[in-house]
């Protein structure tokens, strides 16, 4: 590195990769900050160098052997595991300069001697604690998987035969009951249960039964806003979408075509349109979202529709190697590889980092913000046609045929709603009232409305007491 160069790096100030030091006294402090450019981003340490005013002071040749003894003792007994920092010197001005050069590590979290892990935070470092973040380290390391981690309480009653049959047939060619082996050894191998015969992660947001019974956090929270603030207090719509990630997937796009307008671009008069944003962009970003997640965050993804944009806002931020320049060109880290290669297995999944640009290359207006402090990803779609004038719902009065169509949306909504949990009941008898409200989006007294009519019908009766009974459908 050139003389021209430090100076340049030095007018620049201290950064995330870039830290200025006057002298290092003990070997713990190098330490602790080969610990906290291992577990971030890398970078590098100026010594000689004041890091409040930037003035370069040099060290003299007792400074600089002291310090290097200094750094060599650090990297190979106080940080672990070991770390290879690459140390030069180098004139600026006729004062030397010491340049230690430390690269991400593969092997993160590293931790000094006291088993303390430090992260870069801006020009400064920080010591982590909290068990999550530990984790994340580990997750980006790839020495920890969060989707094969184990659903304590689960089994393979859990999981829905149904979709295992669709799995193995549409993947192997032969149903479940037709593999060579057990069920639950081929399940153990595909890590869709673990050794002790519990149901991982990935497997239970595929196959489950009823994933949020275990995880209730991880669904979809979508509302539809009028105008274009979140901090409104009118919306048009709202729905909790539950179940595994191809359903929520599914009714999540349908959520948001049923807010979109369709335009006419050249079909025949009875043609449903086209939409207005790209079907393909929102294909792509939704299962974005649910594949490339943050399952150590215990929170929803969040669809939010105003007259002006779509947000589709994930938990979790990028990876500290990544970027959202580096996410245009295609360059991807596979955080949740079961998921991802069972989204490959069940749905339109490539699973090649390619998402991102075939949303791009459509004709969709899309904005990407990597919210690190908030850990949280977030897409903009700009819609490409907005209400001439927002529409409170206190004063607008429905006419005449738009109470009728509601009506016959209602009496729709109502038919498909038993049909529903004609299904649930059937498939799953001691299925609860707040369990077939998650499946099925309808409300409480939706739900019991509903019962009570099937009851009334003949077609369900209770078997057993209020807790403990089940259902059982007739005929």
């Amino acid at each position: 590195m050139t003389a021209e160069k430090i100076k340049e790096i030095i007018r620049c100030g201290e950064t995330s990769t870039v830290q200025f030091k006057k002298l290092f006294k003990t070997a713990e402090d190098v330490a602790n900050e080969l610990v906290a450019f291992s577990n971030s981003n890398g970078g590098q340490i100026f010594i000689g160098v004041d890091d409040k005013t930037g003035e370069i002071l040099g060290l003299d040749y007792d400074q600089l052997r002291e310090i290097g003894s200094l750094v060599a003792s650090a990297a190979d007994d106080r940080v672990r595991p070991a770390v290879f920092p690459q140390v030069e010197t180098e004139p600026v001005d006729g004062k030397a300069v010491m340049i230690v050069t430390v690269k991400k590590g593969p092997d993160a979290p590293y931790t000094n001697k006291k088993g303390e892990i430090y992260v870069k935070q801006g020009p400064d470092k920080r010591r982590v604690s909290d068990n999550n973040e530990i984790l994340r380290i580990f997750a980006e390391s790839g020495s920890f998987q969060p989707d094969r981690q184990s659903i304590r309480g689960t089994s393979i009653k859990d999981l829905d035969r149904y979709l295992l049959d669709e799995f193995f047939q549409n993947s192997l060619g032969r149903s479940a009951d037709n593999l060579g082996i057990p069920l639950e050894t081929a399940l153990k191998n595909l890590f869709i249960l673990d050794e002790e015969g519990q149901a991982t992660l990935g497997g239970l947001m595929f196959f489950g039964i009823n994933p949020q019974r275990f995880c209730p956090a991880f669904n979809i929270k979508a509302v539809w806003f009028y105008g274009n603030s979140i901090g409104g207090t009118e919306y048009r719509s709202s729905r909790d979408i539950g179940g595994t990630i191809p359903r929520m997937f599914k009714l999540g796009m349908e959520f948001i075509d049923g807010c979109l307008l369709r335009r006419q671009e050249g079909q025949n008069f009875n043609s449903i349109g086209v939409l207005e944003i790209p079907e393909i962009a929102l294909t792509e970003l939704l299962q974005n979202a649910l594949v490339h997640r943050s399952w150590l965050k215990p929170a929803p993804i969040r669809i939010l529709v105003f007259d002006n944009r779509v947000e589709i806002v994930s938990p979790g931020a990028l990876p500290p190697s990544l970027t959202v320049a580096d996410i245009k060109l295609g360059n991807a880290f596979q955080r949740n590889q079961l998921i991802a290669n069972m989204c490959a297995k069940t749905m339109d999944y490539r699973g090649l980092g390619s998402g991102i640009i075939r949303a791009l290359q459509t004709d969709a207006n899309i904005e990407f913000q990597n919210e690190a402090s908030g850990d949280q990803f977030r897409v903009i779609l700009w819609r490409t046609e907005q209400k001439s004038k927002e529409e409170n719902p206190s004063e607008k009065e429905p006419d005449v045929n738009s109470k009728e169509k509601s009506r016959e949306k209602e009496i729709v909504g109502k038919e498909k709603g038993k049909e529903k949990i004609l299904e649930l009941l059937k498939s799953i008898p001691g299925i609860t009232s707040s369990e077939l409200q998650e499946q099925t989006g309808l409300s409480r007294s939706g739900v019991e409305k509903i019962i009570r009519q099937l009851k009334e019908a003949g077609k369900i009766r209770r078997i057993g007491p209020d807790k403990g009974g089940h259902w059982e459908v007739i005929g």
